[in-house]
């Protein structure tokens, strides 16, 4: 009646086995190339596995994918290249018959004290029905599915010189077929499942309630397809005159069509193809490699917009000064090797309208409008037409206007080098629906428009060093990318609080009510503002009035914390070689983000029975002094509030009391290789061979403890990222 049975380690292992391995080739000559390669990775996982079924199907959550490609050059004649290129990959995704999420949530859900694994008598335990069945059955006695995705990629290029018109010319033009197919197949099944009541009858045996039924084997399926197709023409010139003038010119036209093959539906529009089309140019000079200007547009058309909208004009253009071409940076200052500074200044268009195809059409349909004519004894009611969508005509391009200020360095011999830039992009006529139209305008759908606006700003750069030490040549490396944006404009409702707008906070900002700490006592909560979130005693969260009329209630939610999205990301390497030993470390990380936590294992027993109690839940929770009879434990900074039972309205709300810092640092690479010498490769005709082990994601540093916060999960119920250890074997005949 209650077991004691630690589900993680019945369900996980400790470590699997991953199999990868690259073959590739390549050869020819003058007239014909070809390159050949293909790769197979097998990704063991994580469950264990019911031995008596093994045989049978797998349930374990393992991948596998195979990759190819295919390149063959031939020269047609002297100026005239033919390329022929295929690709493609097949990936097959194993996972219980449940599926992850819900393994997952129920080693969150499934405590340790609530049932066996098996009952003595055979029977299966569960906690209710659906994903409330224990781990072990869910993960092993319920079927299992499989994914399939195949995705060949082929592309026919022809290359011309036209030297023979004029020096410096040349035509490209490529045709590509892509097609992308999956397909998932469930096979599931539901043993009989009992729960033991909590109590046993006069002769002390069990008192069994039947939860649910056996289900035998069944099986379902759903596909999904696509194709795309894609057309593009590229002529380019390129002359340099009298070694000091360099002038380049580009001119593209490109169209693309991507049709849905599979999983259609009834509407008629999802078997149109998506396409697209447009002209992009550019002209480029610079003067003996010191003074640069370009200029670049893009005239490009879309199906989204109605006539007269559809197409859109891009400039672009930017110039640049590299100073060490300077004479007295060359007479001077030797050691600068190159010193570039450089701007731009452009436009980008974007007709991502999600899945809101044509919105320039409206739709209407039967049975929403019409009229009754009434006889006497003789009532007679004719049905009408009316809109289910009205049109958005004007729908337009989202437009981006990206400036950037940039510094490239390179000094002594490459040993220093560094890249610097500082940008910033106002996106306007941003799409999004008209939530917020007033009632009287009379509509029955909501309209679309490009009504928003953004502006994004931040520093990016990387630099690197290089230094040798004797016979030791060592390589550090550091990136860094901060950005921080600005909603300007967006469809939204007016507030008489300034701070409860969208206007001027970052885009997915995260707002919430302001935690104080605890309840401390009655008396407390008599001398605080009432709050409304259902009833509230010592030991709940008590929230701050921030417009100060009194009440706690939603006009009191802010901006607060950041927003799941990293604001910065930042990484650092440092490598290392000497003779045929070569040592690398990689470090990865983020900062300025921020989630909040909850579900059933952060909320205590917000869902009954079912959920496990964290260990700070344990060790650092109000609780009243006539529980422990120690005053002490009724600490207003307890990390977390008093236990309730079945929800708690007051608790459960989005607040700093649950924010949770999203910053980490993490090792994530580890590489350790020996080179074998090349007097020693040349007796046994090979051109190399390297031995290596490769060690991911071995380490993370971060503020938040409970699971992996680049997630950035409120629940934590996923699956984790692991680590791995790689020995690889790399050989080059």
């Amino acid at each position: 009646m209650y077991p004691n049975v630690d589900w993680s380690r019945q369900l996980l292992k400790d470590g699997a086995m991953t199999y990868n391995a690259n073959l590739n080739l390549s050869g020819g000559g003058t007239t014909a190339r070809y390159f050949v390669s293909g790769a197979y990775l097998d990704e063991k996982g994580m469950y264990k596995t019911d031995d008596a079924i093994r045989k049978d199907y797998n349930t374990n959550a393992d991948f596998k994918k195979w990759t190819y490609r295919l390149n063959t050059d031939v020269n047609v004649t002297r100026t005239t290249i033919l390329k022929l290129g295929v690709s493609g990959s097949l990936r097959k995704r194993n996972s219980p018959g449940l599926g992850d999420a819900d393994v997952w949530g129920e080693l969150f859900g499934y405590t340790a004290v609530r049932t066996p694994i098996y009952y003595s008598n055979g029977y299966v335990p569960a906690v209710g029905t659906g994903n409330k069945t224990n781990p072990w059955v869910a993960a092993t006695q319920t079927g299992y599915n499989e994914t399939w995705e195949n995705n060949i990629q082929t592309n026919l290029t022809v290359n011309q010189d036209l030297n023979f018109i004029t020096k410096g010319l040349k035509f490209e033009g490529s045709f590509g077929y892509d097609t992308y197919n999956s397909s998932t197949i469930e096979r599931r099944k539901w043993p009989e499942q009992w729960r033991a009541e909590r109590y046993r009858d006069a002769a002390g045996n069990l008192v069994f309630t039947n939860m649910s039924g056996p289900s035998e084997l069944q099986q379902s399926s759903s596909s999904n397809g696509s194709r795309r197709e894609f057309l593009i023409a590229l002529l380019t010139y390129g002359r340099t005159i009298k070694n000091d003038h360099n002038i380049g010119v580009d001119l593209r036209y490109t169209q693309e069509a991507n049709t849905f093959t599979q999983n259609l539906g009834t509407d008629i529009k999802n078997g149109i193809a998506k396409r697209n089309q447009g002209v992009a140019g550019q002209v480029s000079y610079n003067w003996r490699n010191k003074y640069y200007a370009n200029f670049n547009f893009g005239y490009t058309g879309s199906e989204n917009f109605s006539p007269g909208h559809q197409f859109g004009f891009f400039p672009a253009g930017s110039v640049a000064w590299n100073i060490a071409e300077e004479r007295f940076i060359k007479d001077h200052l030797k050691w600068i090797n190159f010193f570039k500074l450089r701007y731009s200044y452009g436009k980008a268009g974007n007709d991502n309208l999600g899945n809101n195809r044509f919105p320039y059409l409206y739709t209407i349909a039967e049975g929403l409008g019409g009229y009754e004519w009434a006889e006497y004894g003789n009532n007679k009611n004719y049905g009408g037409l009316g809109f289910t969508q009205v049109a958005s005509p004007y729908v337009t391009w989202e437009v981006a206007t990206k400036q950037d200020v940039g510094l490239d360095l390179s000094l002594w011999n490459d040993q220093f080098s560094m890249t610097v830039d500082a940008f910033k992009d106002e996106r306007t006529g941003i799409y999004m629906q008209r939530n917020f139209l007033p009632g009287y305008v009379g509509l029955t759908s909501v309209p679309s428009a490009n009504v928003g606006a953004v502006r994004s700003m931040g520093v990016d750069g990387n630099v690197t060093v290089k230094h040798n030490f004797n016979k030791v040549t060592v390589t550090l490396r550091g990136n860094v990318t901060y950005s921080k944006n600005e909603i300007l404009d967006r469809d939204e409702q007016q507030s008489v609080y300034p701070y409860q707008m969208q206007k001027g906070y970052r885009v997915n900002q995260t707002r919430g009510l302001i935690a104080l700490g605890l309840f401390k006592d009655y008396e407390d909560i008599r001398n605080s503002p009432t709050q409304t979130y259902g009833v509230y005693q010592p030991g709940d969260i008590k929230y701050k009035d921030v417009n100060g009329d009194g009440v706690i209630n939603d006009d009191d939610i802010v901006a607060i914390g950041s927003t799941s999205t990293p604001n910065l990301i930042y990484g650092m390497a440092a490598s290392a070689s000497w003779k045929g030993l070569d040592v690398g470390v990689r470090f990865q990380g983020a900062g300025q983000s921020s989630f909040f936590i909850y579900g059933k294992t952060v909320y205590a027993f917000s869902e009954g029975e079912w959920g496990n109690i964290l260990k700070g839940m344990v060790e650092d929770r109000w609780i009243s002094a006539a529980i422990s009879g120690d005053p002490a434990t009724e600490n207003p900074n307890a990390s977390y509030p008093r236990l309730s039972y079945n929800g708690n309205g007051n608790n459960y709300r989005n607040s700093t009391y649950w924010l949770r810092n999203g910053a980490y640092l993490r090792i994530k690479n580890v590489d350790i290789g020996y080179s074998l010498p090349k007097q020693m490769l040349n007796r046994i005709h090979m051109s190399s061979l390297r031995v290596y082990c490769l060690g991911t994601n071995l380490l993370t540093w971060a503020p938040f403890k409970l699971w992996d916060p680049e997630t950035a999960d409120p629940r934590g119920e996923t699956y984790p990222l692991p680590k791995s250890v790689t020995v690889g074997l790399t050989i080059g005949l």
